[in-house]
């Protein structure tokens, strides 16, 4: 285990270099190159050994997130809600959802919404509408079954987004960092609700970064001030342009991802006519994270 929290408690300060340098170089050292060395492989994901779950979390620390195979667990929301417990994360928002949210399907009175239909889903963390002072830090996802073509995932650590901008726009960070850059805007009403305001990156109690975002215009309303605007359209481009340690795969039957809520895209796919094989993955978020420090 790398225990970077512990060793640059630092790291994410803009006004100290000592800590960052340190952690960036080994950070992007150890950051996985394919999506093979994101992959975990478990005896049932229910009841990780001790070495399945060391495995777990360092690769969570080296990339915020993990490919796993469920094994011999059953493939429902349990088996991934029992897998958070076992990672020590257990908050889920479960109750403040539309129940039907739990599966990403095409899930009628949801298929409006792009998570839940076959259309592309543009870079984004999940929940954005929580705000900074309660976010989602941790999403889990489990396939069942997944699309007859496409639907495959992009995905990028924020803490590379970070050393990305603070090597090349340090001021656009300090901005994102420092500033309440955008409120939730309802989507359907058109209101705005700046208790859902707050950061775009922040650290939480423990010093860790956490990190939230989306490409969508619906839901979010961004401060129009000057510098949060270019902090925005820095982020944006930075994004848009495609750092080198994104990493690109689709979750077959039997596989998920744990992760601290990294950035995402989903590829537009092709469903099945048949709707008891149409596309079906569970998904839970928490408002925990998988913490590296957590005991085995």
């Amino acid at each position: 285990m790398k225990r970077w929290n512990l060793k640059y408690p630092r790291r994410f300060d803009l006004r100290s270099d000592a800590d960052y340098l340190k952690w960036r170089d080994e950070k992007l050292a150890a950051y996985p190159r394919t999506i093979g060395e994101l992959v975990v492989e478990l005896g049932d994901m229910t009841a990780p050994t001790p070495a399945e779950k060391s495995r777990i979390l360092e690769t969570v620390e080296r990339a915020n997130m993990c490919i796993y195979t469920a094994g011999a667990a059953a493939l429902e929301m349990d088996s991934l809600l029992a897998l958070g417990r076992q990672l020590g994360v257990s908050r889920t928002d479960k109750s403040a959802r539309h129940a039907q949210s739990d599966e990403l399907t095409d899930s009628g009175i949801l298929h409006r919404a792009v998570p839940f239909s076959t259309r592309h889903c543009n870079w984004h963390t999940d929940a954005t509408y929580y705000g900074s002072d309660n976010p989602i830090q941790a999403l889990f996802l489990l396939c069942k079954r997944p699309a007859v073509e496409g639907g495959s995932n992009k995905v990028l650590d924020h803490e590379i987004l970070y050393i990305h901008l603070r090597e090349q726009n340090p001021g656009a960070l300090d901005v994102l960092m420092n500033r309440d850059c955008f409120n939730y805007r309802n989507p359907v009403t058109g209101e705005i609700d700046p208790r859902r305001g707050g950061k775009v990156f922040w650290t939480n109690a423990d010093g860790h970064l956490c990190h939230r975002f989306s490409f969508r215009k619906m839901d979010m309303a961004w401060s129009g001030e000057s510098d949060a605007a270019a902090a925005r359209e820095a982020l944006e481009s930075m994004i848009s342009e495609g750092p080198a340690q994104i990493i690109e795969g689709r979750l077959e039957s039997g596989m998920g991802l744990i992760s601290n809520n990294v950035l995402h895209t989903r590829e537009r796919l092709v469903d099945s006519a048949d709707a008891t094989q149409k596309r079906l993955l569970f998904r839970t978020r928490f408002h925990d994270r998988v913490d590296p420090n957590h005991p085995v």
